[in-house]
This record gives C-alpha cells, structure tokens and sequence, in this order.
C-alpha cells in the first residue's frame, strides 16, 4: 500500500510539473483538447468527425500539394487536396477549382455512406488559419482551418454544401 501512495505522489508530481511549462511563444502552446473535424452538409451535421470518433491524415505529396482525408465511424468520408498555389501557411486561401503551376487542381470530395453518392466541389474555399510547428515532436506541423465548399455528382443532378473546420491536424513536415 505503501509503494501504491508513492507511486500516486510522483505521478502528481510529474502532473504539476508539466503544467508549469512556459507557454508564451505559440509553437509551444498546448494541443487542442480535439482535434479533428467538425462538418456541417445541407443544414445538417455529417457526423462529428473529432478524432476519437473517426480518423483523419494529413500529408503533404509531391509538387506542393496537401491532402486531407477524413472518416468517421459510420463510413462517411471527406477528402480535400490543396495545390500548391501560395503554399500552406498561416491566412492562406484555397479556392476550389484553382488550378496551380504544376496543373494539380484544388477540390474537395464528400462521399456520405447512405446514400453511397461522391461529390465532386465545384466552389468554395479552405481557409488556413494557422499552420505551427508541433510544441513537442520535431519534423510534425499542426494545422487548422476552415471551409465553405459547394459540390456536386458528375451527371449534376445532386448538389450538396459543406461546411465547417478542422483543428490541429498534425502532418509531417
């Protein structure tokens, strides 16, 4: 019982430790408690795509591009692929349907589970507001933003909107 007290002390200790880390410089300002997505399609919400509810990755590929591609439990899925245009900094702007120097074009595709339809953007935008360096792991960034994004089947005789954000995803660098 002993060694179980002292062990509940150091883990305390260590706690108390941890949280009285100087935080003032913003690329060691702590993690958001969620990260993830939030979506919001036709008025209604499309899942809650937090990170303990589904999964996400972000990566950068080849010739300056992102990709950002969401699921959550059910199956629905969001995938959003940035060009390079004005790269991927902090106040930056996608416009859907731009088209960058290396000809890869910017766009989103939402593909709900029921009914099993894919949409491809047609207008909108993702804004990037902010893009930092991980405060605690080198070589990962942690980017957050938002979206207003129209789209639509091939055929066009479906059209849906999409809204919302995404918080602290991390990529590597």
């Amino acid at each position: 019982m002993k060694n179980l007290h002292l062990l509940q002390i150091f883990v305390l200790t260590l706690f108390m430790l941890s949280c009285s880390a100087d935080d003032s410089n913003s690329d060691s300002a702590p993690l958001s408690d969620e990260p993830g997505m939030v979506a919001t399609i036709d008025g209604g919400t499309f899942n809650n795509f937090l990170f303990t509810d589904g999964a996400y990755q972000a990566s950068l590929g080849t010739n300056d591009t992102m990709s950002i591609d969401i699921a959550d439990a059910l199956g629905n899925q969001v995938s959003l692929f940035l060009n390079g245009t004005n790269g991927f900094g902090t106040d930056v702007v996608k416009n859907m349907g731009n088209i960058d120097s290396n000809n890869f074009m910017t766009y989103a595709l939402i593909r709900p589970s029921s009914p099993q339809i894919s949409y491809y953007s047609s207008s909108g935008n993702v804004t990037i507001s902010e893009n930092r360096t991980h405060p605690t792991t080198s070589g990962i960034r942690l980017i957050s933003g938002s979206f207003n994004i129209t789209a639509s089947t091939l055929d066009g005789t479906n059209t849906t909107s999409m809204i919302g954000s995404f918080t602290e995803l991390e990529y590597e660098d």
